[in-house]
């Protein structure tokens, strides 16, 4: 009796992270605007960010840590402190990217950026 009462308690706590995630992405629309978690890479390119997501996926640590040494350094990819405020423009749910511009008044205002929809926070 116990057993079945603990499996049921994790299938209700799977089911309730499904939900949570699966509600986050159908709120992201085009127009939509998200504050981007700190410390989250921003690319300017969607297949460097492909490339990334594969790697992260993946699990290797060690690949993923390089590839993004590589991107951060040739300035292909970008590392930001603070939370900003982007503006979904363009949105691959399969892919779980998104494209955004940044809201953040700044040298950077306007620019044009593609980011993995895990790093949006509302």
């Amino acid at each position: 009796m116990r057993r079945r009462a603990f499996i049921m308690g994790i299938v209700a706590t799977l089911l309730a992270a499904s939900w949570a995630s699966s509600s986050m992405a159908a709120e992201i629309k085009v127009g939509s605007t998200f504050e981007v978690k700190p410390n989250s890479i921003w690319f300017e390119d969607a297949t460097k960010l492909l490339q990334w997501q594969k790697l992260q996926k993946r699990g290797n640590a060690k690949a993923l840590a390089s590839y993004e040494d590589k991107t951060l350094s040739n300035r292909a990819a970008w590392k930001f402190d603070n939370p900003l405020i982007v503006k979904i423009i363009g949105l691959e749910r399969g892919r779980h990217q998104v494209k955004v511009e940044m809201m953040t008044p700044g040298r950077l205002l306007g620019s044009t950026w593609f980011l993995d929809t895990a790093a949006l926070q509302q």
